[in-house]
């Protein structure tokens, strides 16, 4: 079962999978910031356990939480039309019948848009919620026109020296290689290097502790901005006020929360819109004591 592969592979105790399917509609409508539009796209939903916050104290995280021991969290990937490109940010969890994921195709055809129509796949790290649904079932590219990218160095985090991942890491790493060739062998995979510029008004951040290459994506356009973070954030509702709260599966947690603080402080500076892949809305966040209020983007 895919929930406990994705519970083993993020390291969430306590992790299921919740009932409700993503909301569908007949058209998801765009947010449009200068030339960009803008589509959230939930894949699926997760139930994040309150014990996986750290740095904060637990009965606190439970009233952030409305008194709830766990978050219904979603799993997002993000749709972007530019001028010369339409991108995806992350494909989710990917397809199983036993659980509430694999959305994606289905929220893509509500925005308008066939998988051939993306030429540009960007993944911000190799976890599973993440790039689970870059293969079809049959295991061949679920996007057949895209480039791939992903950070040279999560890639190579995760493939070239398993020896140096955690123990219960290392047999991902046959896994992925596998997957990303499947691109590869078309000429369809790319790694990038930090912070290099991947199309004109598009920018990778590095963004790392999450994972090794954790990658923000940067897109500008007639002075608006949008940062597509990942999991620069898991709990929405505790995390802007408590930028310095960490997640248990952070595999360097001390820089996660560091670059989180980092970017949010950047972030707010210059009002840059906010999708993250586990947060329900679209957001711009403003200073608010010694964290940040977060303020959905209409």
């Amino acid at each position: 079962m895919r929930a406990l592969l994705l519970a083993t592979t993020l390291l969430l105790p306590g992790t299921a999978m919740t009932p409700s399917a993503p909301a569908t509609a007949t058209r998801l409508e765009p947010l449009r910031l200068g030339r960009l539009q803008v589509w959230k796209l939930q894949d699926g939903q997760i139930s994040l356990a309150a014990s996986l916050l750290k740095g904060l104290d637990a009965a606190e995280a439970r009233r952030m939480l409305g008194g709830r021991d766990a978050a219904d969290t979603p799993v997002n990937a993000f749709l972007v039309r530019m001028p010369g490109h339409t991108v995806l940010v992350d494909t989710g969890m990917g397809k199983d019948p036993e659980e509430n994921s694999g959305h994606l195709e289905a929220q893509l055809a509500a925005a308008g848009v066939a998988p051939a129509d993306i030429d540009l796949v960007l993944i911000t790290h190799e976890h599973f919620d993440h790039i689970g649904g870059l293969l079809k079932a049959d295991g061949t590219r679920a996007f057949p026109r895209a480039v791939l990218r992903v950070a040279r160095r999560e890639h190579a985090f995760w493939t070239e020296d398993p020896a140096g991942l955690p123990e219960r890491l290392r047999d991902r790493a046959p896994k992925l290689k596998a997957l990303f060739e499947t691109y590869g062998k078309a000429g369809a995979f790319r790694p990038f290097e930090d912070g290099e510029e991947l199309a004109p008004g598009l920018r990778a951040l590095p963004a790392h502790g999450h994972t090794g290459g954790h990658t923000v994506y940067a897109f500008t356009s007639e002075g608006r901005e949008l940062w597509c973070i990942g999991d620069l954030i898991h709990f929405g509702a505790v995390q802007f006020q408590h930028p310095e709260a960490g997640v248990a599966f952070d595999l360097d947690g001390d820089r996660a929360v560091k670059v989180r603080q980092e970017l949010f402080r950047e972030a707010a500076r210059r009002q840059v819109v906010l999708a993250g892949s586990h947060l329900p809305r679209i957001v711009r966040i403003a200073p608010k004591g010694t964290g940040y209020e977060a303020v959905s983007v209409p």
